[in-house]
């Protein structure tokens, strides 16, 4: 999405006969510089924080600030063709031409100098958090192992079986006469598949239903996912036998059991790169909250003043 700004002026110095009130308080400071009021009210204005508390908000441009600080301190400067790339990526992703882009930029308060600053900023903090934070971070196979042993339910896979089907479609509102002729239909169509007539061969010549023209291919199925009359014969069917017409709302179905899956739970081979990006995304967020909350101000003297 584009980044939101609502462009705010500064709130105006009170004055009164004989003195000048500075409504403009200092709430916080770093390594003594000021953040004041109105700064603060405008960062919550351009992003939108409505109902969100002020000590929230402060310690959210605190964070900001001192990011911006660590940026300069470093040298991370973001190049004219990175910006220019995530422009155009955001341009895209909004499905805009130029012309349009630039005007959802200026009715959301900006300048394009300034939406581009605004883009700057972003890429270079995300360089300065990948150079902090990603590049410490590692999850090994012993911890994917872990995970998935104290985890395994999840894991678990409950018996499955795959479906082959021809369908005999009745339509709503058939009479009894059309009705049982397409019971008919199937049950002669049954006891060729029965007889050692190939079933896909059947299926392709008179299924009316889903996957026709793939052997009467219905898929992989946990019990529960079928229909409930096709999941109950699905599952007490052995494996290559051929049910009897099946009554569903779409018609009769013909059905024969290709395999069935044993219940058990994936192996860890299967869920490796899951498990991984599972750990990997909650070490990265433990290690920037430690990295913000600890290194970061520790490097700088934050004070955060109380109002009268």
């Amino acid at each position: 999405m584009l980044i939101g700004v609502a462009v705010v002026s500064l709130l105006s110095v009170g004055s009164q006969p004989g003195r000048t009130e500075v409504v403009n308080r200092i709430v916080a400071t770093i390594d003594g510089e000021p953040i004041t009021e109105h700064e603060l009210r405008r960062y919550a204005q351009e992003r939108g924080s409505a109902g969100v508390s002020e000590s929230v908000l402060l310690d959210a441009l605190i964070t900001d600030r001192l990011l911006e600080k660590e940026i300069k301190a470093q040298g991370i400067s973001a190049r004219d063709e990175e910006i220019a790339r995530y422009l155009e990526e955001i341009q895209a992703r909004n499905d805009m031409d130029a012309e349009r882009f630039e005007k959802a930029i200026r009715d959301q308060g900006f300048t394009m100098e300034q939406y581009r600053a605004k883009v700057k900023s972003e890429i270079e903090k995300v360089a300065l958090v990948n150079r902090e934070i990603r590049a410490r971070v590692n999850v090994t196979r012993e911890d994917v192992q872990r995970h998935y042993d104290a985890h395994k339910d999840d894991y678990e896979i409950r018996e499955r079986v795959r479906v082959r089907g021809i369908l005999f479609a009745v339509p709503p509102g058939a009479s009894d006469e059309e009705v049982a002729r397409e019971r008919r239909k199937a049950e002669e169509v049954r006891d060729l598949a029965r007889g050692g007539r190939d079933f896909g061969e059947l299926a392709r010549q008179f299924s009316d239903g889903p996957g026709a023209d793939k052997d009467g291919d219905y898929g992989t199925f946990s019990q529960g996912e079928m229909e409930s009359a096709l999941d109950a014969v699905a599952f007490s069917l052995d494996e290559g036998r051929v049910s009897d017409p099946i009554r569903t709302s779409a018609g009769f179905h013909v059905i024969r059991v290709e395999e069935k899956i044993a219940a058990g739970y994936r192996p860890v081979e299967e869920v490796e790169d899951e498990i991984r990006e599972t750990l990997y995304n909650g070490a990265l967020e433990d290690r920037f909250q430690n990295w913000l909350q600890r290194d970061l101000r520790e490097r700088h003297h934050v004070e955060i003043l109380d109002a009268d």
